[in-house]
């Protein structure tokens, strides 16, 4: 019997081992990354005490790039970037924790870098005016919308969540408006959806966290706005006790398809919040602290967090649109999972903040996708010539495409979160041909965009690099 025991214990010793390996080390060892996002090409992460750093990714991999300290105990980031006809701005804000410190000191930070080489090094300036600093001592999360078309930078929507009340700021966190209030509540977590080509009052938003009743009793709570933030109403799942929302995931092209990680569960709405449902996960000593949705495979999805009470990781992959979950991360391999965010120019990785070890990334996450598999071979889309495209040399985006049989044919332009910016049909005969898709100078600007092409209900996408 010892015997077995212990080859039992080697082979799950070696189980563990091989799936270790799938994580990779992508820097900010002995790190706390509190919070982490994508942009342009770049990640760009929030530290406990470091300061934020930021990561281009690719072939162009820089390493991590120190941005400076704004303050200590960084609690969340939120990164745009806009054109008007003169100036381009890069911006960073950057949330922090007061509680600790107990001084009169800024709540949120803006880092500006102009123009959009960033070859000359940014600075932090306070950006929290119209929020009482006496009254709150916390940003929670940040999020919001931002332009990527060539109009004036004020048009940028941000939002900060924390104890007891939504701020919305519509110039770069210059100033900040209350847009939300409840005292008993504390908001966690925001996902954002743009609908808008041009500045435009029906973005949409939502908010995560809880609530406390009279009695003491938490409760979940969660919040939709569909005109970017000026009001609210209760999307809240009902009969959760004891819980709160800690991140939201929203379908890129179906926003009535929504994600929800609870602190135990995991939620799913086909109604955009009307009404939710438990999906294929039995861990119950899970503790969920992120969540995210790959944006050019919206059925592949990735939740994490750590064990409840022990404080190891977990790792949770659904490739079937969230109905099914399966863990694909060891214990004890990385720090706790704060964040979690995909590149939507690389679908083979995820990358992973975690407490105290820095950042991973997990290659393998999108092996075996369904979605993946679902074109036909002979349905295929080649990449666009010249790439990069010139958008200032031409007015037309030229595409070749093999079609297996004479049908509609629909192709539609991505930018990097997912919004959908240009819409073509073609009633398209059979064999492989060119196409040619007419751009307005205005409704692009540099940077990496997706098409799709969609041929009875099968879909291919292509990467596309624009330069202006």
């Amino acid at each position: 019997m010892r015997i077995r025991f212990y080859l039992l214990s080697a082979v799950s010793l070696l189980a563990s081992l091989a799936a270790a390996q799938q994580f990779e080390s992508f820097g900010l060892q002995g790190k706390t990354v509190t919070a982490m996002t994508w942009y342009g090409g770049s990640l760009y992460t929030a530290t406990e005490n470091d300061g934020v750093y930021r990561r281009t990714l690719g072939e162009l991999d820089s390493g991590w790039v120190h941005l400076g300290i704004p303050a200590k105990n960084l609690t969340s980031i939120f990164v745009f970037h806009t054109f008007c006809p003169l100036v381009c701005w890069k911006g960073v804000l950057a949330g922090a924790d007061l509680q600790l410190t107990q001084t009169n000191t800024p709540l949120i930070y803006f880092y500006q870098q102009r123009p959009d080489t960033c070859l000359q090094k940014g600075s932090w300036a306070a950006a929290d005016s119209g929020i009482d600093r006496t009254s709150v001592a916390r940003i929670n999360a940040l999020g919001g919308i931002d332009v990527c078309h060539p109009i004036a930078p004020t048009y940028v929507t941000a939002f900060a969540a924390m104890p007891g009340a939504i701020w919305r700021s519509e110039d770069r966190g210059k100033n900040w408006k209350q847009v939300w209030r409840d005292s008993s509540a504390n908001m966690l977590t925001f996902a954002a959806d743009s609908k808008r080509l041009f500045f435009s009052t029906d973005d949409e938003i939502w908010a995560g966290g809880y609530t406390v009743n009279n009695k003491g009793v938490k409760y979940p709570l969660i919040l939709r706005s569909t005109d970017s933030g000026a009001h609210w109403e209760n999307r809240t799942p009902p009969a959760l006790v004891s819980d709160e929302c800690r991140a939201l995931a929203l379908h890129p092209t179906d926003t009535s398809l929504v994600y929800a990680a609870f602190t135990h569960s995991l939620l799913k709405s086909s109604d955009a919040g009307k009404t939710w449902r438990a999906v294929n996960f039995t861990e119950t000593a899970a503790s969920f602290r992120a969540l995210a949705l790959n944006p050019q495979q919206p059925a592949h999805l990735v939740a994490g967090g750590m064990m409840s009470h022990i404080g190891v990781s977990r790792l949770y992959e659904s490739k079937d649109a969230g109905e099914n979950w399966q863990e694909v991360s060891p214990p004890g391999v990385v720090g706790i999972v704060n964040s979690l965010v995909f590149d939507p120019g690389d679908q083979r990785h995820v990358y992973i903040a975690t407490s105290r070890t820095g950042v991973y990334r997990y290659p393998r996450l999108t092996v075996g996708v369904a979605e993946e598999k679902s074109a036909p071979e002979n349905f295929q889309l080649s990449a666009n010539f010249p790439n990069p495209f010139n958008i200032n040399a031409s007015a037309a985006l030229a595409l070749r495409l093999n079609i297996p049989a004479a049908d509609r044919l629909t192709f539609r332009l991505f930018n990097v979160v997912g919004q959908e910016i240009g819409v073509w049909k073609f009633a398209a005969a059979a064999g492989a041909q060119n196409f040619s898709l007419p751009l307005k100078q205005t409704t692009l600007t540099g940077g990496i965009y997706f098409i799709q092409a969609e041929w009875r209900e099968q879909r291919v996408t292509q990467k596309v690099t624009v330069m202006r």
